[in-house]
């Protein structure tokens, strides 16, 4: 077995979750971020839901859900910030 690649997500309530991700690189190279997010909302069921929430990584927020997470950077143990999206498209 490889190695357990993982996410670090700052909650909406200030809690740190690790999140699994995938075993092996090959996986983790090819996961997508509606992947991530699926992970992360089983994770964390008490979040606002898949529509209801944003992921963000850096300065870059985790819109396009076909794209790799290697296109925004994001490596085995990278800390993304979950926010909830509100009403006419703003995010708090």
């Amino acid at each position: 077995m490889g190695k357990l690649y993982q996410v670090v997500v700052n909650g909406l309530r200030g809690e740190k979750v690790v999140v699994d991700l995938c075993n092996t690189d090959e996986q983790f190279q090819s996961m997508k971020v509606q992947q991530l997010i699926d992970k992360v909302s089983e994770k964390l069921p008490q979040s606002a839901g898949e529509e209801g929430m944003a992921l963000i990584f850096t300065d870059k927020r985790l819109d396009e859900k076909t794209k790799l997470l290697s296109e925004y950077g994001i490596q085995h143990m990278s800390v993304l910030l979950m926010v909830i999206k509100v009403p006419g498209g703003l995010t708090v």
